[in-house]
């Protein structure tokens, strides 16, 4: 890792008050922010405080001495939440030394570093996923079904269902695809052979390409566990 990352040369506010963080917080806030139980899982509704609670925590266990702020990883599934993360943050006196982003955002950002560490080509991201399966519909159906055949195959992708799996695990779940789960599995093969024609991926992949790096690649995987010692993940 460079010496010159300013994740790194950062340092905590010296200024910082601890104990202030604990202000206004209930019993229960309170327990959750100082507790030292580990791993830890807060379980509470919406409007309850949970991000307010998860920025105390961290900025309370960094200035405590008890985490360093830059081994420190946040994840959320938005970037509006990602965002709003790394102000609060800022705000309890972490500056910047925090690495905060999305799940995707932050899956990106190393798979970017893997490629690069290896001389290996970065593959195009896929922003938009319409003009890859439509032509793949029959015709008849293109205009009227691509939106919720595009959701079928989000839906199997996020479970990590491949797509010649997919008719006998969408049968099996009680799925109501919008057309044949045979057809649909089609669909998905074929969308999936013209990424790899045209080196592409969609945000879909990179999850699962980055969990495949990291599991696949000791040394890329101990190198990120080196710098994310400390992980905490809003709205699980």
């Amino acid at each position: 890792m460079s010496a010159t990352d300013p994740l790194f040369d950062a340092e905590p506010d010296d200024h910082a008050d601890a104990d202030g963080l604990l202000a206004g917080l209930n019993d229960e806030q309170l327990h959750a922010v100082t507790t030292d139980a580990l791993p830890l899982a807060i379980k509470a509704g919406a409007g309850s405080g949970k991000t307010r609670v998860l920025t105390r925590r961290i900025a309370w266990r960094s200035l405590t001495g008890r985490n360093d702020p830059r081994r420190v990883l946040a994840l959320t599934f938005t970037r509006k939440a990602a965002s709003q993360l790394r102000s609060q943050l800022r705000v309890l006196g972490l500056r910047d030394q925090v690495a905060a982003g999305t799940f995707h955002s932050v899956a990106y950002a190393q798979l970017r570093t893997y490629w690069r560490e290896r001389d290996q080509r970065e593959p195009d991201l896929l922003n938009r996923k319409f003009g890859f399966i439509t032509p793949l519909l029959p015709r008849d159906r293109r205009s009227t079904d691509v939106l919720d055949v595009v959701s079928e195959i989000e839906w199997a992708k996020a479970r990590r269902i491949p797509p010649e799996a997919y008719a006998g695990r969408a049968e099996a779940l009680g799925r109501t695809p919008p057309m044949a789960p045979s057809t649909i599995g089609r669909i998905y093969r074929g969308y999936e052979d013209l990424k790899a024609e045209k080196r592409m991926v969609d945000f879909d992949d990179l999850l699962d390409h980055c969990a495949r790096a990291l599991r696949g690649d000791r040394a890329f995987g101990d190198a990120q566990r080196w710098r994310f010692r400390h992980l905490y993940v809003d709205e699980f």
